[in-house]
């Protein structure tokens, strides 16, 4: 048998991590913008934020409670078209050989969701720029609250890994037959070990090695997830 829908991450799965993920990449550019004059504090506890994401301070939902709150209160008051210059460049990660498998799999007939911790409106827009928007029939992050063209906060409903499994099985019921899953990183692996057929992206082969005990299959990249799949 096999799968039916795949429930797709979105940082470090539907694009590398190189070196930051789209909310740090935004991070960094508000740094940016505020490292003059009065905002130079603020921006120095911003760059102290991405410290803490990339060396995962902000495991448990407590912490990444913590984390969404920061980031939105980081980013309240910035120009809402600097989505769409992360989200150009995040696109531009993404090969040529994991579109023509994204491209495939939706052809074939797979359902295909993003679940994911992270900003809804980067989800959507770096999707949109890659021409893969509509291979993705829901996608389901944390929004941001825009007014006058301006970031004035944000809406935290999936804070922790185990928002994103509430949402699968609100989704797609209880039963996860037929299912697959595709992540990263530690706020997936209540999915991964949720559903049927659980793959974790391991392009330098660290996953294989800290998940070693976990029934996952690894892949270094998208373009070998067909194969894969064939092969269930």
């Amino acid at each position: 048998m096999t799968p039916h829908t795949i429930i797709w991450d979105f940082d470090g799965t539907l694009y590398p991590l190189c070196p930051l993920d789209s909310e740090q990449a935004l991070l960094r550019m508000r740094r940016v913008q505020l490292q003059k004059g009065a905002y130079r504090f603020r921006g120095l506890w911003i760059e102290m934020l991405i410290y803490g994401d990339q060396h995962q301070w902000f495991r448990n939902r407590n912490s990444r409670k913590v984390y969404r709150m920061l980031y939105d209160c980081a980013l309240k008051g910035m120009p809402a078209f600097f989505l769409d210059c992360v989200a150009k460049d995040i696109a531009a990660l993404i090969s040529v050989d994991d579109r023509k498998a994204l491209h495939a799999m939706h052809d074939s007939g797979l359902r295909m969701l993003v679940i994911s911790c992270g900003t809804q409106e980067l989800c959507e827009k770096v999707l949109e720029k890659a021409g893969l928007r509509d291979y993705f029939e829901i996608i389901r992050a944390n929004p941001l609250k825009l007014e006058s063209g301006s970031i004035v906060g944000g809406v935290p409903r999936l804070v922790s890994a185990e928002d994103k499994l509430s949402l699968a099985k609100e989704l797609l019921g209880r039963d996860p037959k037929g299912v697959a899953a595709v992540g990263d990183g530690y706020t997936d692996i209540p999915l991964l070990d949720w559903v049927q057929w659980p793959v974790m992206m391991d392009p330098d082969l660290s996953n294989r090695q800290k998940y070693a005990s976990k029934p996952y299959r690894f892949i270094p990249s998208i373009g070998f997830l067909p194969g894969l799949l064939a092969q269930l």
